[in-house]
């Protein structure tokens, strides 16, 4: 029996480490990850981009990042070579992208968050010929075209302009950045909020005195019951005035005549 149990465990556990693997090795990003179209975009920070990061297209997985570099920029712009100094530094993302692709001049390349607790992503628009009309978004083909920056329809690296991207706060990043910033304030709220409690606690105040003691918790209760009473009474006393209000209209009617 316990031969049978401890085989179960241990396929199991196999199952789980090959489930693994499959995951980091034969996905996107792992060590046997296929060949796909490359490109560059400059950001000016990878906060929370690593190496196999998600890139997708319209929501759509559609690559993943491939290397992660820091590199030196000019006067001008340019790019320096590894080892020179310039005068500030970007980031230089390489995307490894699942098919061919054209890249025009009113795209966007954001990093953000999939979503509130998951990983960072790459968000690629690559744009489009035609404008859009922002409320239907249908393509307006009689108007102006934009032009097509990268054409990337081989499996190789396209010779392009420099495609800038840019960052989104991280929520989560932000929300841990806006409670150091009011560290004191939060503190203060909080020991407010604890000297109110221990009021209560110790019967000081109104609402105390109504918790905790009986007394004013039957008072409370006496004037609700009086006051339920004097309502109900109103109530019937209207509803009297209501059915004499015929009798009253006939005497009226009846007195005018003469």
């Amino acid at each position: 029996m316990q031969y049978i149990r401890y085989s179960i465990v241990g396929v199991l556990f196999v199952s789980a480490i090959a489930i693994v693997g499959y995951f980091s090795v034969l996905t996107d990003g792992g060590p046997l990850q296929k060949d796909g179209v490359q490109t560059v975009i400059y950001f000016p920070n990878a906060e929370g981009i690593k190496i196999g990061n998600k890139v997708t297209i319209h929501g759509v997985p559609y690559g993943y990042v491939s290397k992660v570099t820091l590199v030196h920029f000019d006067e001008n712009g340019d790019i320096l070579a590894p080892g020179e100094l310039g005068i500030g530094t970007k980031v230089q993302i390489t995307l490894v992208l699942k098919g061919p692709i054209k890249i025009y001049e009113n795209y966007e390349a954001t990093i953000k968050n999939e979503s509130l607790l998951s990983g960072r992503v790459i968000s690629l628009d690559p744009g489009s010929r035609f404008p859009r009309d922002p409320k239907t978004f249908e393509f307006q083909t009689s108007g102006s075209e934009y032009l097509v920056l990268s054409d990337y329809t081989s499996k190789k690296s396209a010779t392009s302009p420099s495609l800038k991207g840019k960052v989104t706060e991280d929520p989560l990043v932000s929300l841990s950045e806006l409670i150091a910033e009011n560290r004191a304030d939060i503190r203060k709220t909080f020991a407010n909020i604890s000297d109110i409690t221990s009021k209560i606690n110790n019967g000081e105040g109104t609402l105390g005195r109504l918790i905790n003691e009986n007394e004013v918790h039957s008072n409370v209760n006496t004037t609700l019951t009086d006051a339920q009473i004097v309502l109900r009474e109103l109530r019937e006393g209207l509803e009297d005035l209501r059915e004499q209000a015929p009798v009253t209209s006939f005497i009226r009617a009846a007195l005018s005549a003469f």
